[in-house]
């Protein structure tokens, strides 16, 4: 009968919902940046993780700020060595959408999370 194959099926994607939640999200003309971002958010029913990384090719000074609704959340100025992750992590009340502009070099990059 369907309706038994169907259960496993739905039960195996309501138990994949909070993964599929805190994949990273992407940034639109990062190619041009000289490092590679990730923002991700993770909320409970109160509360929000939000986690930034970074890592660049080249060691570099990379001034990140992290913000919610107009308001900054952080910033911070990180020295990323070539090829090691730098990460920024915060835990603050539950929060709908957040972005990161970062900037290095006299580029700039926008990552934001999905609403």
């Amino acid at each position: 009968m369907p309706h038994r194959t169907l259960r496993p099926a739905i039960a195996a994607l309501l138990l994949c919902a909070p993964l599929l939640a805190a994949a990273p999200a992407s940034a639109a003309g990062q190619r041009s940046f000289p490092c590679l971002v990730a923002l991700q958010k993770i909320s409970s029913a109160q509360t929000s993780t939000v986690t930034l990384t970074v890592q660049c090719a080249q060691s570099r000074t990379v001034e990140v700020s992290i913000a919610a609704d107009e308001k900054e959340l952080a910033h911070r100025t990180l020295a990323v060595q070539a090829g090691v992750e730098q990460r920024v992590a915060l835990s603050l009340p539950r929060i709908s959408r957040v972005c990161a502009t970062l900037r290095t070099g006299g580029d700039t990059s926008v990552v934001c999370t999905p609403r």
